[in-house]
């Protein structure tokens, strides 16, 4: 058994003062956000993520969220290139970057330089966000699934192909992955659909814990 810690790596004080009965309002006013408290958070984190690799926790997953106090993750490649510098071992699960809401070749790149800094312990995963966080980036969410797909293809040319172009864009791999493929790949998904084209890829799936409980009560 392998064991790893998925980190939401929450603000570091409490808001429920500011709940408008079970939810935070949103968006949240900036005077709400303190800068001393995000520097602690990120650092007590850090530092959590070094002793878990002294401890032999096989690695700690990152993702992406925009806008909450829940999440201060608005980008799980930094987080995860200052955690490869930190630590010898541990894996690093980016769980997952939002594919729809950012240039692909920019993300293949960046986990291209990240799977090098950590010297191939990086696990890369992809998901699509919820639906405020495309409103954030201006993103449809009729869109959205379309916009997965050809990101998701345009990453996985870029890293096992020597040149390849899709859809008027072209380029090579630069920097060079460590390894052909940059690591191994995973998708989120919550329905079972898409579970079978994750299947069909031969890729790994993360299903959402409401759906599993969903599958377990039923079954």
């Amino acid at each position: 058994m392998r064991v790893f810690v998925f980190d939401l790596l929450p603000y570091a004080e409490h808001l429920d003062h500011l709940k408008e009965g079970s939810e935070l309002p949103w968006p949240l006013p900036k005077r709400h956000f303190k800068p001393e408290v995000a520097v602690r958070t990120y650092a007590e984190h850090l530092a959590a993520w070094e002793e878990m690799d002294r401890l032999g926790y096989d690695g700690v997953g990152f993702n992406e969220h925009h806008t909450s106090p829940y999440g201060l993750m608005n980008s799980p490649n930094l987080l995860a290139a200052a955690a490869s510098q930190r630590t010898q071992r541990l894996r690093l699960l980016i769980y997952g970057n939002l594919l729809p809401l950012h240039d692909p070749l920019r993300l293949a790149e960046e986990l291209a330089m990240l799977d090098c800094m950590s010297n191939g312990r990086l696990i890369s995963g992809f998901a699509r966000g919820i639906p405020r966080e495309h409103n954030v980036y201006q993103v449809s969410l009729r869109q959205s699934r379309a916009r997965f797909e050809e990101a998701w293809e345009i990453i996985r040319r870029a890293w096992t192909e020597e040149v390849f172009s899709y859809d008027h864009r072209s380029g090579s791999r630069s920097p060079a992955a460590r390894r052909r493929s940059s690591g191994p790949l995973a998708r989120t998904s919550r329905s079972p659909r898409a579970w079978a084209r994750i299947g069909a890829c031969g890729r790994t799936s993360f299903a959402t814990m409401p759906v599993v409980s969903r599958l377990t009560d039923t079954g």
